[in-house]
C-alpha cells in the first residue's frame, strides 16, 4: 500500500474516531430547546414543545457537516413524559448518519415549585461511511473496496437526570451509554470502531427584572474519556415573553450571537457562530436555524420553567 494512501487512510480513522465523539452535534440554541441535551426535560412542561432545527456547520467550506433535526415531547398522567428525536447528520465528506431517539421520562415533585427528573433513550443510528468521496492517489488500490460504501444499524441509549423549578434547572446526561460497536471497516479496525460515552452537565437560572424584563445565563459542559471537557456559557435577554437576545462562549471554538422571537405559539430562532480558532481560515462561520410551537395543555404546573420560554398571562400584555 502506498505512502500517501497510508496518510489518507489516518487521517478516515482519525475523522471516524472524531465523528464518534461528535455524533451528538454542537447545538448552540439548547436554552431554547434543552430536550435535544437531555432526555430528563421530556413531560416537564405545561404544553408540548415541538421544534425543527437546521444547523450549517463551517459555512462556506465545501463538504461541511450539516444537521437536521426535529423534537418533541409532552407530559401523561403520574408525572410520565415522553418524546421523540430524529434527525440527519452529515458530518462531511465521507461520514453521514441518520437516526432516532425514543424518550421516556418521570418527575417527581420535591414541592410546590421544584421537581426532579429521571429520563431514558433508546436510540437507533445508521451509519455511512462511502469510500466514493474520498480523494486517493490510487484509485485501485484494493483497501478502497472498489469505493463501496458500507452502511451499518447502531442502537444505544442516554440517561439524564435533571432538577428543575421555575426559575433555574441543573442536570446531567450520558449519551453513548452503552457505547456499542460502528462495525465500520474503512478503517482496518472494526473492533475498536465504536460509540464514545459522553458526559454532559446543563444548569440555568433566569432572573425576573420586572414584569417584562428577565435575563438568562446558562451553561453546557461535555467531556468523553478521550477528550477534553468544552464549555458553553450563554447569557440571554428577553423581553415580555415574545423576543430574545443573547451571546454564547464556547471554549477553544467559538462566540455566537443568537435572536429569537414568540408570535402566538410559534418560536423562531437563529444563531450565528464565529470561529475564534486557527481553524476560522477555513471555516469562519456556522449557521443555525430553530423552528418550534408550543402546543398548549391543558395540565401542567411549570408555565414559566427555565426550561422554556416565558409565557405572559394575556393580562398582563400590553396590547
Amino acid at each position: 500500500m502506498k505512502s500517501r494512501f497510508f496518510i489518507i487512510a489516518i487521517f478516515v480513522t482519525v475523522l471516524v474516531i472524531d465523528a464518534s465523539a461528535q455524533q451528538i452535534s454542537r447545538r448552540t440554541q439548547f436554552p431554547i430547546n434543552t430536550f435535544m441535551v437531555n432526555p430528563a426535560v421530556a413531560g416537564t412542561q405545561r404544553y408540548s414543545p415541538i421544534f425543527v432545527s437546521y444547523r450549517n456547520q463551517w459555512a462556506g467550506f465545501e463538504g461541511a457537516p450539516t444537521t437536521i433535526m426535529a423534537s418533541a415531547h409532552t407530559s401523561f398522567r403520574h408525572g410520565l413524559g415522553g418524546g421523540a428525536i430524529i434527525y440527519s447528520d452529515d458530518m462531511g465528506g465521507a461520514i453521514s448518519e441518520s437516526g432516532f431517539e425514543l424518550t421516556g421520562a418521570y418527575n417527581i415533585d420535591l414541592n410546590n415549585e421544584d421537581q426532579v427528573s429521571f429520563g431514558l433513550s433508546l436510540n437507533g443510528a445508521q451509519y455511512r461511511f462511502d469510500n466514493s468521496k474520498l480523494i486517493v492517489v490510487d484509485q485501485t488500490d484494493v483497501a478502497l473496496n472498489d469505493f463501496q460504501a458500507e452502511s451499518h444499524f447502531n442502537v444505544d441509549a442516554t440517561f439524564g437526570m435533571l432538577i428543575h423549578g421555575e426559575k433555574y434547572y441543573a442536570g446531567f446526561s450520558i449519551p453513548q451509554l452503552v457505547q456499542s460497536r460502528l462495525r465500520l471497516s474503512s478503517d482496518g479496525s472494526p473492533s475498536d470502531n465504536r460509540n464514545i460515552r459522553h458526559y454532559q452537565l446543563m444548569g440555568s437560572y433566569r432572573y425576573y427584572v420586572n414584569d417584562t424584563w428577565d435575563v438568562q445565563g446558562s451553561g453546557f459542559m461535555r467531556f468523553t474519556e478521550q477528550t477534553p471537557a468544552q464549555l458553553d456559557l450563554n447569557i440571554r435577554a428577553n423581553y415580555a415573553g415574545s423576543a430574545w437576545a443573547g451571546i454564547t462562549y464556547r471554549t477553544n471554538d467559538a462566540v455566537a450571537i443568537m435572536i429569537g422571537g414568540i408570535w402566538k405559539d410559534f418560536t423562531l430562532g437563529y444563531s450565528y457562530d464565529i470561529t475564534t480558532t486557527g481553524a476560522r481560515v477555513l471555516s469562519p462561520h456556522t449557521h443555525e436555524i430553530l423552528l418550534g410551537y408550543y402546543m398548549p395543555k391543558k395540565k401542567g404546573k411549570f408555565r414559566n420553567s427555565s426550561l422554556g420560554p416565558r409565557r405572559l398571562e394575556r393580562s398582563k400584555v400590553v396590547n
